[in-house]
């Protein structure tokens, strides 16, 4: 796994694995695949996963995806009688209209072999527990995001409303933002930062700003709001599996913008719009249309709440709480029915 990954990149996994380490933890690393090329490979894996000790503990950072590598990690576990933890880093039946129906059931299927599972959220959860999952859960509730350094605390806001939004610009993600539709009147405009087609045709007071790192996010991104959105559409398409995955899942997209202090924008209908209203962090949206009232709506006093509670969401992310929150309370779970 490369560092400096463009934004979230391949970070949460590292992360994970920072964490889980400072925990007591000792990391096993399997590829996401093979090729035909590079046979030995899959031996390796083989060799690394069956080093692991009957009945350990054993955090699984987990796609829930149709890979070889995943399926060899199961089995062998399951052999051992370890206690398998799932900590999903995403759940491939929910946006991948490419898997069968047969596939995403098998895929699913297996995390009901497993002790426990740590969902990214509960909505999540919900989501598995309707699909037939049965095992225990508890949720991170936000993605951790380390970094040494967060935003200062400067909440002053002075002329236009400035939108961030940082990630990947491919037209599936962020085919929204050719459609964004902002006038002077508006008082806002939108900074546009990563790579991809969508940078190609942004539309007026939409500014493409480049794209660095997702470790050099702090200092790097400017704006007073973080967006969290994904997709084609100024609304959510329920066709569009982009769009509803954010219905499902924390966005690095949101810990991205907590570190720079940012409050964020965020669908009324995603997985993180209870937890903005609940820690006053930013405001719910249905649609992209909405922005331009709803900001101009904002008093300075909401504006330097809103910063101040992101700010104390960001110190947690920044350290890894969330993670060590949700891994100690599987520990504690899984000590309790061993007994």
């Amino acid at each position: 796994m490369e560092k400096n990954g463009l934004f979230a990149g391949n970070k949460f996994p590292r992360d994970i694995i920072t964490i889980c380490q400072r925990l007591g933890y000792k990391p096993v690393y399997v590829r996401e695949g093979y090729t035909r090329k590079r046979p030995w490979e899959y031996l390796i894996d083989y060799v690394h996963v069956q080093s692991i000790k009957p009945e350990s503990d054993v955090i699984f950072i987990d796609q829930v995806s149709p890979r070889k590598s995943r399926a060899m990690v199961y089995s062998i576990l399951n052999k051992k009688r370890c206690n398998i933890i799932p900590l999903l880093e995403d759940v491939d039946p929910i946006r991948n209209n490419e898997m069968s129906d047969e596939c995403k059931k098998q895929e699913m299927q297996r995390l009901n072999t497993a002790k426990y599972l740590i969902a990214q959220n509960a909505k999540m959860a919900d989501y598995l527990h309707t699909h037939e999952i049965k095992i225990p859960s508890v949720e991170l509730t936000v993605l951790d995001f380390l970094v040494p350094k967060i935003a200062d605390e400067e909440f002053e806001h002075q002329g236009k409303w400035t939108i961030c939004y940082g990630g990947s610009l491919s037209m599936s993600q962020s085919g929204f933002l050719s459609t964004l539709q902002v006038i002077d009147d508006d008082n806002l405009q939108y900074y546009v930062y990563g790579r991809g087609e969508a940078a190609d045709n942004l539309p007026k007071h939409v500014i493409f700003k480049g794209s660095f790192s997702a470790e050099d996010c702090v200092g790097n991104l400017e704006g007073d709001w973080g967006l969290v959105w994904n997709g084609r559409s100024q609304t959510v398409d329920r066709n569009d599996t982009h769009s509803v995955y954010y219905n499902y899942v924390c966005p690095h997209k949101f810990s991205m913008y907590a570190l720079c202090g940012m409050p964020v924008i965020v669908y009324s209908g995603s997985a993180m719009a209870t937890f903005v209203k609940e820690n006053k962090c930013g405001i719910v949206i249905d649609s992209l249309n909405q922005i331009p009232a709803k900001i101009n709506a904002i008093s300075q006093k909401e504006y330097a709440e809103y910063s101040c509670n992101i700010l104390n969401v960001a110190k947690k992310i920044a350290v890894g709480g969330y993670t060590e929150a949700a891994v100690k309370e599987v520990e504690q779970k899984v000590r309790q029915t061993s007994r």
